[in-house]
């Protein structure tokens, strides 16, 4: 299987005034790198509007933003790591708010790889252990190499 994630595609300690602005700024990136189209970031937006994507675990807050396939133009899933922690609506329970300290940012092309790559993260972040990683590995090529590894393990399909 190919590598999920990318070194360049994982951004740490990174400082957003709330979600708004983390959902231009990645969307720019991602349009800059050629993963997204410009309408990515309104489209999070948009999804997130309706759909929230805050988790909760015993330990950690996280968010899973992700927009409709017309907007991505080719796969991936971005990693951040927020140096303070950005607050996002529960995916369940939208009045219950979610401070993230990580996003996990995903570009798919098929709807069926979505929830595929949706219930491994759900194992990933119930994996205290990982988690922990995830807190205090200081490159991006760690983070790349835990996350891939974790996948590689976890994940049934390859996304392509």
């Amino acid at each position: 299987m190919e590598q999920i994630f990318r070194e360049d595609l994982i951004w740490l300690d990174e400082t957003f005034e709330d979600k708004d602005q983390f959902f231009d700024k990645i969307g720019k990136r991602l349009y800059e790198k050629g993963k997204v189209k410009e309408s990515f970031a309104d489209g999070l937006k948009s999804r997130e509007a309706v759909y929230p994507t805050g988790l909760k675990t015993e330990s950690y807050e996280i968010a899973i933003p992700h927009t409709d396939v017309e907007h991505v133009r080719e796969v991936s899933i971005s990693f951040v790591r927020f140096k303070e922690t950005v607050l996002f609506s529960h995916m369940g329970e939208p009045e219950i708010q979610v401070n993230a300290k990580f996003a996990f940012v995903l570009g798919v092309k098929e709807p069926s790889q979505q929830v595929e790559v949706l219930s491994t993260l759900v194992l990933l972040i119930s994996n205290e252990a990982e988690m922990a990683k995830l807190e205090v590995l200081n490159s991006p090529a760690q983070i790349c190499a835990l996350l891939n590894e974790f996948f590689k393990e976890h994940i049934q399909k390859g996304l392509k």
